[in-house]
């Protein structure tokens, strides 16, 4: 991946680095400066140190007219030096030079250097020597030295210095001086690019996260957001924060929308209960009467308590689908439990799906039998549909902790997870080929009895795990 240059990711470690290169080349550029200036100061105070030493016997050269006894302490023991000494008369002409052959014997200073300023003799104050800056090529500094004899002066001795002798010497201390700035750098780098990528990184990491917002569901998001006291601690914390805000918000939405769709079909619900109810009040009223009326046998008397069940389930599902549904107060028995199984015992074997049906409650539940006879047929005939083609479906009923726990699954293809978060809505856009109601009338019920129900999935196994809270019994 190619990082883009306005990345802080790269931009906060290069110019780490970048700062750290100039630092050290400017410390290098400085010291080589200054040593510069220290040669050239000592070189001054060298040529006159030597000026000094000189002076006495230049001044018997001149009064003694002994060119060669001055030529001779110009010239020194190694040619000269480095300087170029030239010896004034009096009358400003080259007495003696330790370069001869450029400045010739008796030629006036004004034809040999005509940049030079013309000295005023001195009589009463002896001037000093003093090393001043010339801007000339060969040339950058010149020591003017006055000679004086009996308080006038009677010559000037003149050293022209230059930065050609000590110039080698400084590019020696420059080099080195540039050796070990980079040995350094070559340390200092790594170690500042690591540094800058460890800064960088918090903002890095949030910056991923806050792309992600808006692409991903913020209840689910999982991110590593930096935190202490720090002003990117501070800014992980705030986006914590917003991203809670918008978890929130997204929650409030869902559950508006879905109230919007609850409202719609109770609208819808309403108009037809009362058609559906009262046909089926005729009928309950019709068995009633015909019990009443006719003795029955003990086959016949549970074929009508089978039929009256089932149209008082068609009236309890009738009543889930209104807002203000009421539930049946009966108590659920284990024949209501075990009626689940028969009503849904054609449907299983029309799938040709195998039951393990294990109902462990006793014969007395005190919790409406209509809503939960309905909850469980149900989830058994949608686990069948599922699981149809040779599948499994195990159900297994009972009573713990004061709950009603049922636990009904599945073999088949798994739920997406997308379709998990959605299961329990009316009429979901993710289950085109369904009516869409059985679910939502499952939640209802639920929710109408205070309990929980939720979906999970593991492999191909899809599992309904429902808890109900019983109603405690009265004192007698």
């Amino acid at each position: 991946m190619i990082l883009p240059l306005s990345s802080y990711r790269l931009r906060l470690p290069l110019s780490l680095s970048i700062a750290a290169v100039v630092t050290a080349f400017s410390m290098a550029a400085a010291l080589g400066l200054q040593t510069l200036t220290n040669l050239r100061e000592d070189q001054g105070r060298n040529a006159l140190t030597l000026g000094y030493a000189m002076a006495g016997v230049q001044i018997q050269a001149l009064r003694n007219d002994d060119v060669w006894l001055a030529y001779s302490l110009l010239r020194g023991p190694e040619g000269g030096g480095d300087a170029v000494w030239i010896l004034l008369d009096q009358t400003g002409r080259i007495f003696a030079s330790n370069r001869p052959r450029r400045f010739r014997l008796d030629q006036h200073i004004e034809s040999a250097l005509p940049w030079l300023p013309q000295a005023q003799p001195q009589v009463i104050d002896e001037t000093p020597g003093r090393v001043s800056a010339v801007d000339r090529d060969e040339v950058r500094r010149l020591l003017r030295l006055p000679l004086y004899s009996d308080g006038s002066q009677v010559g000037e001795l003149i050293a022209l210095l230059s930065d050609a002798p000590y110039l080698p010497r400084f590019r020696e201390i420059l080099l080195g001086g540039v050796l070990v700035t980079g040995a350094i750098l070559a340390i200092l780098l790594p170690i500042g690019w690591l540094w800058g990528r460890r800064m960088v990184g918090p903002l890095v990491q949030l910056a991923e996260c806050m792309g992600r917002v808006g692409r991903e569901d913020p209840r689910r998001m999982q991110c590593p957001l930096p935190d202490g006291d720090s002003e990117i601690g501070r800014l992980g914390q705030q986006f914590a924060a917003m991203l809670s805000a918008l978890a929130q918000k997204e929650s409030l939405e869902r559950q508006m929308i879905q109230a919007e769709r609850l409202a719609a079909v109770g609208r819808v619900a309403a108009g037809v209960a009362h058609e559906v109810n009262n046909p089926l009040g005729g009928m309950l009223m019709a068995i009633d009467t015909y019990r009443r009326a006719h003795p029955v046998d003990a086959q016949t008397e549970r074929l009508m308590d089978l039929l009256e069940r089932a149209l008082r389930q068609i009236q309890a599902s009738v009543s889930a689908l209104l807002v203000e549904a009421r539930a049946d107060l009966r108590t659920l028995t284990r024949d209501d439990l075990e009626d689940v199984k028969t009503l849904a015992q054609p449907n299983i074997l029309k799938a040709q799906v195998s039951l393990t049906w294990e109902n462990a409650c006793g014969s007395a539940i005190h919790i409406p039998a209509a809503p939960v006879r309905q909850l469980l047929l149900n989830l058994v005939l949608n686990a069948v549909q599922a699981a149809q083609g040779g599948g499994h479906v195990e159900v297994r009923i009972r009573t713990q902790d004061n709950q009603l726990m049922m636990r009904i699954e599945n073999s088949g293809r798994a739920i997406p997870p997308e379709q998990l978060m959605h299961l329990f809505e009316p009429y979901p856009a993710s289950r085109p080929h369904t009516q869409g109601l059985g679910l939502w009338v499952c939640y209802q019920i639920v929710s109408q009895l205070g309990g929980t129900i939720r979906a999970e999935t593991q492999g191909e196994i899809t599992r309904f795990l429902v808890a109900l809270p019983l109603a405690q019994e009265s004192p007698a």
